[in-house]
């Protein structure tokens, strides 16, 4: 049996319906005969007016989903569920996704497989966000990763310290610094997953892999973000809804970004 892609679809607002149903256009072409399994979250369905959830599932019939769950759930805790229930390999994919070639894998053993994307400077939330294999676009081995959680505390002394650490949710951690003028605090943004990236690692997409699809980034909280960017983000969507070949190349603008923000 292939391995299941699992899509979290979550939409805040009416602006938001594109995005919330982007990927559904071209799963199929990543994924030709994966099992789509589909979570419908309705964590904002009191906003909702009941045509929002037709266009919704009406946009899911192209991929031709395996089964639709419905849902009230926050991402990281989505895949945490996941990972929990789950015994073998699966993917996770983001809905503001676009997909240009049949996605092809081949699995080193690592717990965890995505695209890397660097620390940079993150002025929404005014954080120094950290490196982390990205889950637009996932590959998960629940049985790997909790071997690979069990092993990273077990290279530890176990007496007498009992540290915890989540590998799955976001969060952040402050750091007091000496700076030019007294102490000044950074803060951390430890996004989904990216604790686990920085206990054990994991598997880098290859160039060819990262060329094969796009992601909008953000897409579905765009609005919310936009004010804090140098740049047209909700322009950008909106021009890629009407025309999603515009999606092409959208990694190597993002990877610019990055570097071009790697501190405040």
């Amino acid at each position: 049996m292939k391995e299941p892609v699992h899509i979290l679809v979550t939409c805040r607002k009416a602006e938001m319906l594109p995005a919330a149903t982007l990927v559904f256009k071209t799963v199929r072409v990543g994924f030709p005969d994966a099992p789509i399994r589909v979570c419908l979250n309705q964590a904002y369905r009191q906003e909702w007016p009941y045509q929002w959830e037709e266009q919704i599932r009406g946009a899911m019939k192209a991929a031709k989903p395996e089964r639709i769950l419905t849902c009230a759930i926050a991402h990281d805790s989505w895949i945490s569920a996941l990972i929990e229930v789950e015994r073998n390999p699966f993917w996770i994919c983001d809905a503001d996704v676009a997909f240009w070639k049949e996605f092809k894998h081949e699995p080193d053993g690592s717990a965890l497989a995505g695209v890397r994307v660097p620390s940079f400077f993150e002025p929404w939330t005014r954080t120094q966000y950290r490196e982390r294999l990205h889950t637009c676009l996932m590959r998960i081995d629940p049985l790997a990763f909790r071997e690979s959680c069990l092993d990273f505390k077990q290279s530890f002394p176990l007496e007498p310290f009992k540290p915890r650490i989540d590998y799955v949710y976001q969060q952040w951690q402050p750091e007091l610094t000496e700076g030019e003028i007294g102490m000044k605090r950074v803060v951390h943004f430890y996004d989904t997953l990216a604790m686990a990236w920085h206990a054990f690692g994991g598997q880098e997409f290859t160039q060819a892999q990262i060329e094969s699809f796009d992601h909008l980034n953000c897409a579905t909280y765009a609005d919310l973000i936009a004010p804090s960017l140098d740049f047209d983000i909700l322009g950008a969507h909106k021009a890629i809804y009407e025309n999603i070949e515009l999606a092409r190349g959208s990694w190597g603008k993002q990877f610019e970004w990055f570097a071009a923000h790697r501190e405040a």
